[in-house]
Protein backbone atom coordinates (compact mmCIF):
# COMPACT_ATOMS: atom_id res chain seq x y z
CA UNK A 1 0.00 0.00 0.00
CA UNK A 2 1.13 3.50 -0.94
CA UNK A 3 1.88 5.60 1.77
CA UNK A 4 -0.61 8.36 2.72
CA UNK A 5 1.43 11.40 2.74
CA UNK A 6 2.61 10.30 -1.08
CA UNK A 7 -0.51 9.57 -2.35
CA UNK A 8 -1.69 12.73 -1.22
CA UNK A 9 1.58 14.54 -2.43
CA UNK A 10 0.87 12.95 -5.96
CA UNK A 11 -2.74 14.48 -5.97
CA UNK A 12 -1.30 17.83 -5.14
CA UNK A 13 0.87 17.80 -7.80
CA UNK A 14 -1.95 16.99 -10.29
CA UNK A 15 -4.53 19.33 -8.54
CA UNK A 16 -4.52 21.96 -11.55
CA UNK A 17 -4.77 19.12 -14.50
CA UNK A 18 -8.36 19.09 -15.62
CA UNK A 19 -9.09 15.24 -15.76
CA UNK A 20 -11.57 15.12 -18.59
CA UNK A 21 -10.41 13.67 -21.79
CA UNK A 22 -7.10 12.79 -20.74
CA UNK A 23 -5.63 9.25 -19.69
CA UNK A 24 -2.97 8.26 -17.17
CA UNK A 25 -1.16 5.52 -16.54
CA UNK A 26 0.16 4.49 -13.18
CA UNK A 27 3.05 1.70 -13.64
CA UNK A 28 2.81 -0.56 -10.75
CA UNK A 29 -0.10 1.00 -9.29
CA UNK A 30 0.30 -1.19 -6.34
CA UNK A 31 -3.69 -1.39 -4.68
CA UNK A 32 -4.91 1.16 -7.10
CA UNK A 33 -5.92 4.34 -4.68
CA UNK A 34 -3.95 7.16 -6.88
CA UNK A 35 -5.80 5.63 -9.66
CA UNK A 36 -9.21 5.44 -7.90
CA UNK A 37 -8.57 9.52 -6.52
CA UNK A 38 -7.46 10.55 -10.45
CA UNK A 39 -10.94 8.21 -11.99
CA UNK A 40 -13.13 10.33 -9.45
CA UNK A 41 -11.94 13.32 -11.11
CA UNK A 42 -12.56 12.39 -14.83
CA UNK A 43 -9.60 10.78 -15.98
CA UNK A 44 -9.23 7.78 -18.06
CA UNK A 45 -7.54 5.36 -15.80
CA UNK A 46 -4.92 2.44 -16.81
CA UNK A 47 -2.25 0.65 -14.33
CA UNK A 48 0.33 -2.53 -14.50
CA UNK A 49 1.35 -4.45 -12.23
CA UNK A 50 4.69 -6.69 -12.39
CA UNK A 51 3.42 -9.60 -10.79
CA UNK A 52 1.38 -11.64 -12.95
CA UNK A 53 -0.77 -13.00 -10.23
CA UNK A 54 -1.19 -9.85 -8.66
CA UNK A 55 -5.03 -9.20 -7.52
CA UNK A 56 -7.63 -7.24 -9.07
CA UNK A 57 -8.35 -3.49 -8.63
CA UNK A 58 -11.91 -2.70 -8.41
CA UNK A 59 -13.17 -0.80 -11.25
CA UNK A 60 -10.03 0.18 -12.57
CA UNK A 61 -8.13 -1.90 -15.72
CA UNK A 62 -5.06 -3.57 -14.91
CA UNK A 63 -2.31 -5.13 -17.03
CA UNK A 64 -0.46 -7.80 -15.28
CA UNK A 65 3.04 -9.23 -15.65
CA UNK A 66 4.55 -5.69 -17.20
CA UNK A 67 8.20 -5.14 -16.54
CA UNK A 68 9.01 -1.79 -17.27
CA UNK A 69 12.53 -2.38 -18.12
CA UNK A 70 11.33 -4.80 -20.97
CA UNK A 71 9.06 -2.09 -22.23
CA UNK A 72 5.56 -1.25 -21.71
CA UNK A 73 2.59 -2.98 -23.74
CA UNK A 74 1.42 0.82 -25.13
CA UNK A 75 2.10 3.17 -28.15
CA UNK A 76 4.48 5.87 -28.22
CA UNK A 77 2.63 9.16 -26.94
CA UNK A 78 -0.40 7.48 -25.46
CA UNK A 79 -0.94 8.79 -22.29
CA UNK A 80 -1.14 12.35 -20.92
CA UNK A 81 0.15 11.28 -17.29
CA UNK A 82 2.15 8.88 -16.08
CA UNK A 83 3.27 7.76 -12.25
CA UNK A 84 6.42 5.97 -11.20
CA UNK A 85 4.96 5.93 -7.52
CA UNK A 86 7.93 4.49 -5.48
CA UNK A 87 9.39 2.30 -8.18
CA UNK A 88 12.33 3.52 -9.73
CA UNK A 89 14.48 2.69 -6.67
CA UNK A 90 13.83 -1.46 -7.23
CA UNK A 91 14.90 -1.12 -10.58
CA UNK A 92 18.29 -1.47 -11.61
CA UNK A 93 18.41 0.19 -15.03
CA UNK A 94 17.28 3.43 -14.36
CA UNK A 95 18.32 4.67 -18.09
CA UNK A 96 15.85 1.94 -19.68
CA UNK A 97 12.96 2.70 -17.26
CA UNK A 98 13.11 6.64 -17.70
CA UNK A 99 13.53 6.25 -21.67
CA UNK A 100 10.29 4.04 -21.67
CA UNK A 101 8.10 6.32 -19.62
CA UNK A 102 9.26 9.21 -22.00
CA UNK A 103 8.07 7.10 -24.57
CA UNK A 104 4.30 6.65 -23.62
CA UNK A 105 4.13 9.82 -22.52
CA UNK A 106 2.45 12.22 -24.99
CA UNK A 107 4.71 15.67 -25.63
CA UNK A 108 3.71 18.54 -23.26
CA UNK A 109 2.54 15.55 -20.85
CA UNK A 110 3.34 15.12 -17.29
CA UNK A 111 5.43 12.43 -15.41
CA UNK A 112 4.78 12.51 -11.53
CA UNK A 113 7.98 10.30 -10.00
CA UNK A 114 8.24 9.90 -6.61
CA UNK A 115 11.36 7.77 -4.48
CA UNK A 116 13.19 7.66 -1.08
CA UNK A 117 15.21 10.77 -1.29
CA UNK A 118 18.55 10.42 -0.97
CA UNK A 119 19.31 14.08 -1.36
CA UNK A 120 18.57 15.29 1.85
CA UNK A 121 21.24 16.02 4.24
CA UNK A 122 20.48 13.33 6.87
CA UNK A 123 21.03 10.68 4.22
CA UNK A 124 24.18 12.42 2.66
CA UNK A 125 25.97 12.46 6.47
CA UNK A 126 24.69 8.84 6.27
CA UNK A 127 26.31 7.81 3.61
CA UNK A 128 29.33 9.26 4.48
CA UNK A 129 29.62 7.80 7.61
CA UNK A 130 28.84 4.33 6.53
CA UNK A 131 28.95 4.30 2.50
CA UNK A 132 25.27 3.79 1.56
CA UNK A 133 22.25 5.61 1.50
CA UNK A 134 19.69 6.27 4.34
CA UNK A 135 16.45 4.83 2.46
CA UNK A 136 13.32 3.89 4.07
CA UNK A 137 13.93 -0.15 3.99
CA UNK A 138 16.94 -2.06 5.94
CA UNK A 139 20.25 -2.85 3.91
CA UNK A 140 18.97 -6.26 1.87
CA UNK A 141 19.78 -9.37 3.34
CA UNK A 142 22.33 -11.52 1.82
CA UNK A 143 20.51 -14.92 2.08
CA UNK A 144 17.83 -12.49 -0.29
CA UNK A 145 17.77 -14.63 -3.90
CA UNK A 146 18.93 -12.50 -6.99
CA UNK A 147 15.43 -12.78 -8.28
CA UNK A 148 13.69 -11.22 -4.77
CA UNK A 149 16.45 -8.41 -4.59
CA UNK A 150 14.04 -6.12 -6.34
CA UNK A 151 12.01 -6.26 -2.95
CA UNK A 152 14.64 -3.76 -1.47
CA UNK A 153 15.62 -0.44 -2.23
CA UNK A 154 18.67 -1.24 -4.09
CA UNK A 155 19.25 1.50 -6.33
CA UNK A 156 18.50 4.54 -5.06
CA UNK A 157 18.37 7.72 -7.52
CA UNK A 158 20.42 10.23 -6.93
CA UNK A 159 19.27 13.81 -7.81
CA UNK A 160 22.15 14.87 -10.66
CA UNK A 161 22.29 11.55 -12.14
CA UNK A 162 17.93 11.94 -12.95
CA UNK A 163 18.36 15.48 -13.92
CA UNK A 164 20.38 14.14 -16.53
CA UNK A 165 18.38 11.56 -17.90
CA UNK A 166 15.59 13.19 -17.77
CA UNK A 167 17.01 16.30 -20.12
CA UNK A 168 18.17 13.78 -22.17
CA UNK A 169 14.35 12.36 -22.64
CA UNK A 170 12.93 15.67 -23.39
CA UNK A 171 11.82 15.84 -19.87
CA UNK A 172 12.19 19.06 -17.56
CA UNK A 173 11.58 19.10 -13.35
CA UNK A 174 8.69 21.58 -13.07
CA UNK A 175 7.82 21.40 -9.56
CA UNK A 176 8.53 19.27 -6.27
CA UNK A 177 5.88 18.00 -4.38
CA UNK A 178 5.72 17.91 -0.19
CA UNK A 179 6.42 15.19 1.85
CA UNK A 180 7.10 14.22 5.01
CA UNK A 181 10.08 15.81 7.62
CA UNK A 182 11.29 14.24 10.50
CA UNK A 183 12.20 17.61 13.45
CA UNK A 184 15.84 16.36 13.06
CA UNK A 185 15.91 16.89 9.54
CA UNK A 186 15.30 20.39 9.99
CA UNK A 187 18.21 20.68 12.63
CA UNK A 188 20.31 19.44 10.01
CA UNK A 189 19.20 21.77 7.84
CA UNK A 190 20.00 24.88 9.63
CA UNK A 191 23.30 23.64 10.57
CA UNK A 192 24.36 22.65 7.05
CA UNK A 193 22.50 24.33 4.32
CA UNK A 194 24.59 27.17 3.80
CA UNK A 195 28.24 25.01 3.86
CA UNK A 196 26.09 22.54 1.36
CA UNK A 197 24.72 25.18 -1.04
CA UNK A 198 28.35 26.84 -1.18
CA UNK A 199 30.38 23.43 -1.81
CA UNK A 200 27.05 22.80 -4.17
CA UNK A 201 27.70 26.45 -6.21
CA UNK A 202 31.80 25.60 -6.02
CA UNK A 203 31.47 22.37 -7.77
CA UNK A 204 28.21 22.13 -10.07
CA UNK A 205 28.00 25.56 -11.26
CA UNK A 206 31.18 27.75 -10.68
CA UNK A 207 33.43 25.61 -12.99
CA UNK A 208 30.95 25.41 -16.18
CA UNK A 209 31.94 28.27 -18.82
CA UNK A 210 29.76 27.30 -21.72
CA UNK A 211 26.43 29.10 -21.20
CA UNK A 212 24.00 26.95 -22.58
CA UNK A 213 25.71 24.33 -20.18
CA UNK A 214 26.13 26.49 -16.87
CA UNK A 215 21.90 27.41 -17.84
CA UNK A 216 21.33 23.72 -17.52
CA UNK A 217 23.68 23.42 -14.04
CA UNK A 218 21.59 26.50 -12.86
CA UNK A 219 18.79 24.74 -12.96
CA UNK A 220 20.55 21.71 -11.32
CA UNK A 221 21.68 23.62 -8.67
CA UNK A 222 18.48 25.36 -8.08
CA UNK A 223 17.16 21.70 -6.86
CA UNK A 224 19.89 20.63 -4.79
CA UNK A 225 19.60 23.66 -2.79
CA UNK A 226 15.95 23.38 -2.64
CA UNK A 227 14.97 22.80 0.98
CA UNK A 228 12.25 20.22 0.37
CA UNK A 229 15.20 18.42 -1.88
CA UNK A 230 17.76 18.99 1.73
CA UNK A 231 15.08 17.86 4.32
CA UNK A 232 11.77 15.79 2.77
CA UNK A 233 11.69 12.07 3.56
CA UNK A 234 10.64 11.41 -0.04
CA UNK A 235 11.48 13.35 -3.67
CA UNK A 236 8.62 13.87 -5.10
CA UNK A 237 9.02 15.43 -8.96
CA UNK A 238 6.33 17.11 -11.26
CA UNK A 239 8.18 16.52 -14.70
CA UNK A 240 6.68 17.59 -18.27
CA UNK A 241 8.08 16.65 -21.50
CA UNK A 242 9.06 19.20 -24.01
CA UNK A 243 6.35 19.69 -26.31
CA UNK A 244 3.02 21.42 -27.02
CA UNK A 245 1.02 21.18 -24.43
CA UNK A 246 -2.19 19.45 -25.86
CA UNK A 247 -4.49 21.09 -23.16
CA UNK A 248 -2.33 19.56 -20.22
Amino acid sequence: MTNVAIIKSVLELLEDVPGEGRRVLDVSCKRGEILRALKGRGFAVQGTQFAADAPDVEGIPIDRGVDLLKGLPYPAESFDVVLLIEVIEHLENHRAAICELARVLKPGGILILTTPNVMRIKSRLHFFLTGYHKTRRRFIPFDTPLAEAHRFHNYPMELPILHYMLVQNRLRIERLGRGGIKAFSWVLYVLLVGPAAIYSWFFVLRPEEDAAQRREHGRLFSWLIHPRVLVQDTLSLRVRKDGPAGGT
